[in-house]
């Protein structure tokens, strides 16, 4: 999988302020109490919050897991270490 490795665009992460996700968090919440169903797809998002290293996370990620098993293993592919590799992208 280490050639699917995006580019560095592609892999940017947006961290929401506090406030916004408050009111994020808020409006869902609204959302789950007028349904009377709900279905929950989730993904990595889960686990890497709870701490779990994932597969996806770019090399620039902020995750405190650090970078995924596939941009790392790119990295390696390239010749690259993850620190340069930081620098370039």
């Amino acid at each position: 999988m280490a050639d699917s490795a995006r580019d560095n665009e592609d892999c940017k992460e947006y961290i929401d302020s506090a406030d916004v996700l408050d009111k994020k968090v808020t409006k869902l919440a609204a959302l789950i109490k007028k349904s009377k169903y709900i279905i929950a797809f989730t993904g990595a998002g889960i686990s890497t919050s709870a701490g779990i290293p994932d597969f996806r996370s770019g090399i620039n990620t902020s995750l405190k897991t650090g970078a995924g098993k596939w941009a790392l293993d790119a990295a390696k592919k390239k010749g690259i270490s993850v620190d340069e590799q930081k620098k370039q992208w």
